[in-house]
């Protein structure tokens, strides 16, 4: 694929309280700026008491590659996306999402 741009990647974990840990997609924005933008206004909406189940982001932010397409709606965004499993799966499966060789959070993909 080309025509590739590079964006901030988050990977995201959803715990459920005596479940545990699994993966829950990610969030891509344009800058860490966004990120942390976004991250603020993500707990802001949050309970004041910790829920039973919630996301939370899993490791650091990272540089990853999109399409063209997908950076349009990035840019599009307020201040990032959020992608589910599936979707993130099937976009890397496309070439329109391109891990870089550092990753952080759920790697297993």
């Amino acid at each position: 694929m080309e025509n590739l741009e590079t964006v901030i990647y988050i990977s995201w974990e959803e715990s459920e309280r005596g479940w545990g840990c699994r993966p829950d997609g990610c969030s891509l924005h344009l800058s860490e700026k966004d990120y942390k933008t976004y991250l603020k206004e993500y707990w802001a909406g949050m309970p004041d008491q910790v829920p039973d189940e919630y996301s939370r982001p899993a490791g650091k932010a990272v540089e990853v590659q999109v399409a063209k397409n997908l950076y349009q709606k990035i840019q599009g965004s307020e201040n990032g996306i959020r992608l589910w499993n599936r979707e993130e799966d099937e976009l890397a499966k496309k070439g329109e999402l391109k891990y870089g060789s550092e990753r952080s959070g759920w790697v297993s993909r």
